[in-house]
């Protein structure tokens, strides 16, 4: 008898499975998890029966009771009759069959871009054409179709610079691929099957979406349903980026900011995870309002990835866990990021935040009700920003900002917070913190902006930087409302330009690693307003819903906790939901 390791791998994971507890009947509202099978996973493993059988048992002991067929990837191809077949089988067994794309270039398919990354070049007619024709044949198939996150471009040819005109890259991106979504997408799909649901898939790379051609706010209009990369892998990596945990949740709500009850599903993926990782982005994605989760790819679960075992022991929680905060308001310290704002200096600063246990919601439209916002760069980007500030400091509101936002929002900012910032920003990086005259030496340095000031704020934490001291957080009372100055930085264009990195996080930060009296100071004068205290190692999250809270611990050992007072102990990545106390 020969052995086959690999073989025997997809067993023992089966068996894991199979081992499960019976998880509830799904219905209309409970969580879905779904699977997406690749053109090349199409062609490996659903053009033979017996094969199909095979995944489809894959797919009982995951509960999966939807599969995504896609019909192209570059030059991986699967024909309509192979994608019919495999509709008709899975529909036969109970697991729904929806179609999709990658639009990505192959040697048969589109018009590669002229930058490092596999992109096409949207201008090009042979781009058009293909694309179109895709959408002409595979809407009769299937009453869904989804497209994958590659619908954007960094083209900069001479043909691109030609219809760019006097634009900046940016908005003509913007410009050329939402004017793209009807002739090539939606009027192609409709005319072959009027009653075609579409679905476009935004990738997790949220504060660069409108570098390189992705303007949610207009696209969402001419989609049915709306998916959300919530793909974060290990943090420590660099291959990926040096993606936190939290960044699929801060993707998942800010879009849900705009696209409401569209923004349905999460997709995430196992590439650059261990188990936990995986499993970390499930619950990331449940806590952020996914109704459904989407994992890329089949051919991982077919090769037996360790985290789909994980996945499957934990899926009673998370069904849990969606039921109890379904359809829940939620609170916290509201984070406005108008669409296409700059984000200059502070890159993904959502993210890092919510590792140090700040309750950051995410939101598209200025905060008028918030008891608490955060007012990073990205909403400089509003021109009405400083007389929203002014009415919103009447009504007694604490505002956060950080030294980017302050220098781009203007001198009428700079004065409502007590603070001068420059002309330019002085990147540092801090070892030690003092609160109250007590120095706290930091693990990894804290990146900061050595031109802060302070003109009449009083300062509550400094740092010490060659015997200079620079402001980290600064505090004035203005208009009934308080402004607080964090001074944190995280990336700019240059830090990405350096290393060569398009998408994610470039390089990793001491934000997420502040000692616990810094992270327990930071927490308690900025969370005052909401009622909430939290004392906790950084690395707990803390997410605020109408009828109580919910802890994540991403720590790989236990973690002691406060919270309002009451101790809780976590396990080693454990979800813990806490009831909130009656008044």
């Amino acid at each position: 008898m020969i052995l086959n390791p690999p073989a025997i791998a997809r067993t023992l994971v089966c068996l894991a499975l199979f081992a499960v507890a019976p998880l509830p009947v799904w219905g209309e509202d409970a969580l879905r998890v779904s699977v997406y099978a690749t053109a090349g996973d199409v062609l490996r493993y659903l053009s033979k029966l017996p094969d199909r059988v095979t995944v489809a048992r894959a797919c009982e002991s995951l509960h999966i009771s939807r599969i995504f067929l896609e019909g192209r990837r570059g030059d991986e191809y699967a024909p309509p009759t192979l994608l019919t077949e495999a509709r008709d089988f899975f529909e036969t067994r109970g697991i729904e069959a929806c179609g999709g794309i990658a639009t990505v270039p192959g040697a048969s398919f589109g018009t590669r871009q002229n930058e490092a990354l596999g992109w096409l070049n949207w201008e090009d007619v042979k781009t058009r054409r293909d694309v179109a024709e895709f959408f002409t044949e595979n809407a009769p198939l299937f009453k869904d179709l989804i497209v994958d996150d590659f619908f954007c471009t960094a083209d900069t040819s001479p043909e691109s610079a030609r219809a760019r005109g006097s634009r900046s890259w940016a908005a003509y991106r913007r410009d050329l691929l939402v004017s793209s979504v009807g002739p090539l997408i939606v009027r192609p799909a409709r005319a072959a099957r009027p009653t075609v649901r579409l679905i476009l898939k935004f990738p997790q790379w949220y504060d660069r979406f409108h570098l390189f051609g992705y303007d949610p706010p207009r696209m969402m209009t001419s989609f049915d349903r709306i998916w959300v990369g919530t793909e974060v892998r290990d943090p420590r990596t660099r291959r990926m980026g040096f993606v936190q945990p939290t960044e699929g949740y801060m993707n998942f709500r800010w879009l849900a900011s705009i696209g409401g009850e569209k923004v349905v599903g999460a997709w995430f993926d196992h590439i650059e995870c261990s188990a936990q990782n995986f499993v970390d982005q499930a619950y990331g994605s449940v806590l952020a309002g996914a109704r459904e989760l989407t994992l890329f790819r089949l051919s991982d679960l077919m090769e037996g990835n360790p985290g789909d075992a994980l996945l499957a022991n934990r899926l009673p929680e998370l069904i849990t866990l969606e039921k109890r905060i379904h359809g829940q308001p939620r609170d916290g310290i509201a984070f406005y990021k108008p669409p296409g704002g700059d984000t200059d200096d502070n890159l993904y600063l959502m993210d890092y935040l919510g590792m140090v246990g700040l309750p950051i919601l995410p939101v598209a439209q200025y905060p008028e009700s918030a008891k608490v916002a955060f007012l990073a760069v990205q909403a400089a980007a509003d021109p009405d920003i400083s007389e929203r500030m002014r009415r919103h400091l009447r009504r007694g509101a604490t505002l956060v900002v950080t030294p980017a936002f302050v220098r781009c929002a203007g001198p009428t900012v700079a004065r409502l917070a007590g603070v001068e910032t420059g002309a330019v920003g002085a990147p540092k990086s801090a070892t030690e913190i003092l609160i109250r005259r007590q120095v706290i030496a930091l693990r990894a340095p804290f990146q900061l902006d050595a031109a802060l000031k302070t003109t009449g704020s009083r300062m509550l934490i400094e740092a010490r930087i060659d015997e200079q001291s620079i402001p980290v957080l600064t505090s004035q009372r203005t208009g009934g409302g308080r402004v607080l100055v964090l001074n944190t930085r995280t990336f700019s264009e240059t830090d990405f330009g350096r290393t060569g990195e398009w998408l994610l996080a470039p390089s990793e930060l001491g934000l997420p690693q502040l000692p616990q009296t810094l992270a327990d100071h930071l927490r308690d004068t900025v969370m005052r307003p909401l009622g909430i205290r939290l004392h906790a190692p950084s690395g707990v999250s803390l997410c605020l819903f109408g009828n109580g809270s919910c802890l994540y611990n991403f720590l790989d050992q236990p973690a002691e906790v406060l919270l309002n007072g009451k101790a809780i102990r976590l396990g080693a990545n454990q979800c813990l939901w806490v009831e909130r106390n009656p008044q």
